[in-house]
């Protein structure tokens, strides 16, 4: 083997062992992403279930302020007429 093809083997093998590195790292970073897209799917799920509990606070309060201002607005008129 001639000097200059111990050269071009050694730069193919440095090659190989960058390109080897690069795609374990790629691998990595996804699964890192993988992982991360997972956390942030459980995240808006539950997001989701608070946002559906408070909707349902909303409505239950509603349901009770409803009622309570038309008898304050009752209770106005009665007030109005004992006062004219």
């Amino acid at each position: 083997m001639t000097e200059l093809e111990g050269q071009l083997t050694a730069a193919l093998e440095r090659l190989s062992a960058q390109f080897t590195t690069e795609q374990q790292q790629r691998a990595e970073e996804q699964q890192r992403h993988s992982e991360e897209l997972g956390a942030l799917r459980r995240q808006n799920e539950q997001q989701a279930v608070q946002v559906e509990a408070l909707r349902q606070q909303v409505e239950r309060l509603d349901g009770l302020v409803t009622p309570l201002a038309q008898d304050y607005e009752t209770l106005a008129d009665a007030l109005r007429e004992l006062w004219t």
